[in-house]
């Protein structure tokens, strides 16, 4: 495995309010500092990507990644949320929304939970990720999100993005909640879907002391194996022979072969299992794109963790499945703030 130096530094703020007639109060904060990433010890086994479980990516559509979300919620969501935009040392600007807890007062310190998107996805992931901010909205929580490298708001390209990119882009965005004045910093919890749970899992690892509590909804430990195997999505590639640019979802999207440099041979289970605060894994038995045994590795190789499987529960959770996501999040967020 390669060893990378990413920097997180020079992650420069504006928020601003968004309120329902449209006034902006706008404001500023700096941060800096780097961060090293070691390379781990013995490698864990990722588990089989068998066919027999899955069906074709190409047969599931953009939509069973990114998940669905009407205009009307999107901007009912945007007017609840404060606005932070930032560029990191390396240019990249990135994107995000701030959601307040309703009974917020100034001087007081809430806990937080940085929510991190999947594949395809944005910073509400269609939907999932602004109910689960109205859910933590009434819970007493400050809650984050923000688009990856290439995603919604943020620049760069999905041409450079990759697990090591997004692993970057949130321990800047962590870096930035610790100077919230508002943001209790022994109460920093992540959440996060699909390729974000997967990222989520490996930041946690790197930064155990400074998380407090881990929540992964169908973390997609299985881009290792599908990228030694030169699969991304409906993409198939020689990894002997990585092309510059990988169309996938018929042309709809184009990645680059830092996705696949960036995550063969990649020991994720290996990086996230440092990680020994509580963990909450929420799988869905209808899951066609990330399957059982990768939920079951995670509940295996962490000290602390609960696997509760979803039933009916499809890659984007949807229904009566994401309303209980929701609710599980919310409560082990809770229980695991009374327990600290």
């Amino acid at each position: 495995m390669r060893n990378y130096r990413i920097i997180a530094g020079a992650f420069l703020l504006t928020a601003a309010l968004i309120t329902a007639c449209g006034t902006e109060n706008t404001t500023a904060a700096a941060n800096t500092g780097t961060m090293e990433t070691d390379s781990v010890g013995e490698r864990i086994p990722q588990t089989d990507a068998s066919e027999d479980n899955r069906s074709s990516y190409s047969d599931l559509g953009a939509e069973a990644f990114s998940g669905v979300e009407s205009e009307e919620d999107r901007l009912e969501a945007a007017r609840k949320d404060i606005l932070f935009t930032g560029t990191t040392e390396d240019g990249t600007v990135i994107s995000g929304s701030i959601r307040q807890p309703e009974d917020f007062t100034e001087g007081t310190k809430y806990p937080v939970a940085i929510l991190s998107h999947g594949i395809l996805g944005d910073r509400n992931q269609g939907g999932l990720f602004t109910g689960l901010a109205d859910s933590l909205e009434a819970a007493g929580y400050v809650s984050v999100r923000f688009d990856f490298d290439g995603y919604g708001e943020s620049g760069g390209s999905l041409k450079n993005n990759s697990l090591k990119t997004e692993e970057a882009d949130l321990k800047a965005v962590i870096d930035y909640v610790k100077t919230l004045d508002y943001a209790d910093t022994d109460q920093i919890n992540l959440v996060g879907f699909s390729m974000g749970g997967a990222v989520t899992s490996m930041v946690a690892g790197e930064l155990t002391d400074e998380i407090h509590s881990v929540v992964l909804w169908a973390p997609a430990a299985v881009i290792a194996d599908d990228s030694a195997a030169g699969r991304l999505l409906d993409a198939t590639i020689d990894v002997n022979n990585i092309p510059d640019e990988i169309p996938v979802m018929g042309g709809q999207y184009t990645f680059g072969k830092a996705f696949f440099e960036d995550s063969i041979g990649l020991d994720i289970y290996g990086i996230a299992e440092k990680y020994t605060g509580p963990v909450l894994i929420l799988q869905g038995d209808a899951d066609k794109a990330v399957p059982m045994s990768y939920a079951e590795k995670y509940n295996e190789v962490y000290e602390n963790s609960t696997l509760k499987v979803i039933k009916d529960g499809e890659h984007v959770f949807t229904g009566d499945a994401l309303q209980e996501v929701i609710a599980e999040t919310t409560e082990f967020l809770a229980v695991t703030a009374q327990e600290s």
